[in-house]
């Protein structure tokens, strides 16, 4: 998809130059412009010498963070500015931090592009800059100081910059690299790629006040934190604006539909930990009952619904307190008891004691879910030995085993399942750079090119 922020002939462009490296010639410049950027073939060019500059860059490897595009008219501080460029910046980024275990500053990388902002007024040469980062968004001034001997490459020399104030401190500090550019500029020296300038900043307030110096040049400015919504209250009446928003809410509904689908699978994960349906049959029965070749056979269990699913619960309860185990198996018949599915535990208990004093171990219960294939009569068959000896008299009474078949039981293992790899979908749409490629794709999708 082609951008469509392409300068209009809006303002004072009115001056159509053609594009040094592919003779392109669909764009509208001041008449003092000298650096350019051509979105046909990705080429910043020196239009004073005809030559192109940064050759190798292409727009599509620097895509926008979000909506703000070179073209754009803003309303800001009661002015009306017109974007007349973008710069992608790398920086060795010193950030002050304070912590339980101390304080000093971090040294990171950030990334971070800056728009130039250029007075549409006739006769008004104010320029502003929008900054995008990580954390934000900042609009930013320059400033006049009277002090000119601030030094953001020496810390100890930056300090006069702020008339040694008592509680003075550098909140951020270091170098960065312009690795794009687009649009235009009216400096002497290009935005060249590779350019480098070092900077620091002091914060007062809700400003920030910086000094930037390059090569042979230095600069102040001051700048504050601005938010998305006032942007967007900026940019009104654009319709690229108003596409690209709307097409953002619909994203993020879609990441608040899939955090709250994962939310809600995990609340019925745990409800599912603590009902395992409708009891439909139940029995208890004692081992001395249990026939050694028969089992013991429960009475028919109706069954008229086989869409549902089902869940069979069976466990033992120990007469005595001594140590013990026991082998229980579980058949599933047919109404012509014909065996169709079996489940089968060894269950414990055990006792002792040790230097941390009495404990207790046991395995007495299990289930597990199934469905029925067909309606009709089933029944329930229960099997149990204890050292290869089966229970067939009253001197073999030493545990009841119960049995019981759940109509409408939630799959709890399926719902955790299903919650986890919904919560891991939505963190990377929050977080991930999968996320932020799909939301690129999805806003984009909607927006037609000019």
């Amino acid at each position: 998809m082609n951008t469509p922020t392409i300068l209009k002939k809006t303002g004072n462009f009115t001056n159509p130059q053609t594009c040094p490296n592919c003779q392109h010639d669909s764009y509208s410049w001041d008449e003092d412009v000298r650096y350019m950027y051509c979105y046909n073939c990705g080429v910043a060019s020196d239009l004073a010498f005809n030559r192109p500059l940064n050759k190798s860059l292409n727009i599509n490897d620097f895509a926008h963070y979000s909506f703000l595009r070179v073209g754009q008219i803003l309303h800001l501080e009661e002015k009306e500015f017109i974007i007349t460029a973008r710069l992608r910046y790398r920086s060795a980024h010193k950030e002050y931090y304070t912590s339980d275990e101390g304080s000093g500053y971090s040294n990171e990388t950030w990334y971070s592009d800056t728009y130039i902002l250029k007075n549409t007024q006739e006769g008004k040469n104010e320029r502003f800059y929008l900054s995008e980062d990580k954390e934000g968004y900042s609009l930013g001034m320059p400033v006049t100081v009277d002090k000119t001997d601030a030094d953001p490459t020496n810390l100890e020399l930056f300090t006069n910059f702020y008339n040694d104030r008592a509680d003075y401190r550098i909140t951020e500090y270091g170098s960065q690299f312009l690795e794009f550019f687009e649009g235009e500029t009216e400096k002497e020296d290009p935005y060249s790629i590779g350019t480098q300038t070092h900077f620091a900043t002091y914060q007062e307030g809700i400003w920030s006040y910086t000094v930037e110096q390059g090569d042979g040049w230095k600069e102040f400015s001051a700048e504050k934190k601005i938010s998305k919504e006032e942007l967007y209250k900026a940019l009104e009446g654009n319709p690229f604006i108003d596409t690209y928003q709307e097409r953002e809410n619909g994203f993020y509904t879609i990441r608040k539909i899939t955090s709250a689908a994962a939310v809600v699978t995990f609340l019925v994960f745990l409800l599912s930990l603590f009902s395992d349906g409708t009891p439909i049959s139940s029995m208890k029965v004692d081992t001395k009952d249990i026939d050694v070749k028969e089992g013991y056979l429960s009475k028919p269990i109706k069954i008229d619904n086989t869409t549902t699913n089902y869940n069979i619960d069976w466990g033992v309860q120990f007469k005595s307190t001594q140590n013990q185990g026991m082998y229980v198996v579980v058949e599933l018949l047919d109404k012509e008891k014909n065996v169709i599915n079996a489940v089968e535990s060894d269950f414990w208990y055990e006792t002792g004691y040790d230097s941390e004093g009495n404990w207790t171990e046991s395995e007495t219960s299990s289930s597990k879910y199934f469905k029925f294939v067909e309606e009709g009569d089933y029944y329930t068959r229960v099997y149990a030995k204890t050292d290869s000896t089966y229970f067939t008299d009253t001197t073999k009474s030493q545990a009841i085993i119960s049995v019981t078949v759940n109509e409408g039981a939630l799959l709890s293992r399926y719902f955790l399942i299903l919650s986890g790899l919904l919560t891991i979908v939505a963190l990377l749409i929050t977080f991930g750079k999968i996320g932020k490629k799909s939301r690129e794709k999805y806003i984009y999708a909607g927006i037609k090119s000019e």
